[in-house]
């Protein structure tokens, strides 16, 4: 098992898909590959951007499988084991750790309206069935629930960290001053300079897929006070953002990889295929970031 990277640039991967919808087991090896020797500095799989909640549990497993395989103690890798159930979090929290997942992360069990101790004992739960470092996966946009500082459980020892995919860097600064001996990821990658002025200290990113170099060098450049620089490469991606969030974003950003000879096919439906007009506008946002690079 390789040891998280407190400051590391995290992939949060992809799942390749066949022309059936299938899991295409040795694209993701490829995949793999191709991100390591681009400059990822570890792996985050099975969560949005791997579609976690639309592959089966068998899937979700494979992919964890594969992952720990290929990666072979090089690289630290997080896997996503949140579920409906409690009983399914917990299998698949064991499976990660018989991988030699370097941590778990959960989001908060969804759809029912979940009071604040059911919540807490859903990841309570967990902690004491499984001797392994949990992630609280903040995502309030996706589980209409939102943790801060008073409803994070992060006093618990065993939760190390927390990812912070939201736009509020208020409860992201909050939190890193009440628990500073916690790992904070940021999640949105377009405010990854902002959220490293907040007091993330590491990132888990969608488009870190696509080009992780540029992430490493905008937290080169923040470390080394060069904000002007940092913000430049921060702008370069958000323009690139923009363009894949008009597009849709998870098609439009597994489709760069196709677009960098990986063709990891489209995303599982009820996700639709990109238009043409899609296609072109990603492309030339792309080739627009790779001028630069």
């Amino acid at each position: 098992m390789a040891a998280l990277n407190q400051n590391g640039v995290y992939s949060a991967l992809f799942s390749p898909l066949g022309r059936q919808g299938e899991l295409d087991k040795e694209k993701l090896k490829t995949l793999i590959h191709h991100e390591i020797a681009s400059g990822a500095e570890g792996f985050y799989c099975c969560g949005s951007s791997g579609e976690g909640l639309l592959l089966e549990t068998e899937e979700r497993k494979a992919v964890a499988e594969i992952v720990a395989g290929e990666v072979q103690d090089r690289l630290p890798f997080i896997v996503h084991t949140g579920a409906l159930s409690t009983r399914a979090a917990i299998d698949l929290s064991v499976h990660a750790k018989k991988c030699g997942a370097s941590a778990v992360s959960l989001i908060p069990p969804i759809y029912y309206n979940y009071s604040v101790n059911e919540i807490e004992q859903y990841y309570t739960d967990i902690l004491n069935t499984v001797d392994i470092g949990v992630i609280v996966y903040n995502i309030p946009q996706f589980t209409s629930i939102s943790f801060s500082k008073k409803n994070v459980f992060l006093n618990d020892k065993r939760i190390i960290g927390i990812k912070h995919t939201s736009m509020n860097l208020y409860d992201l600064e909050r939190i890193k001053q009440a628990f500073p001996d916690k790992i904070i990821f940021n999640g949105f990658d377009e405010i990854f300079l902002s959220g490293l002025s907040a007091g993330a200290d590491a990132a888990i990113g969608l488009t870190i897929n696509i080009f992780p170099k540029l992430f490493i060098a905008i937290r080169e450049e923040f470390h080394k006070g060069n904000i002007s620089g940092a913000k430049g490469l921060q702008l370069l991606i958000n323009d690139f953002i923009e363009v894949i969030l008009g597009a849709g974003v998870f098609p439009a950003a597994k489709y760069c990889m196709t677009l960098q000879g990986i063709d990891i096919g489209p995303c599982r439906k009820p996700f639709a295929p990109l238009s043409e007009e899609n296609k072109k506008q990603v492309k030339e946002a792309l080739e627009k970031v790779k001028a630069w690079i």
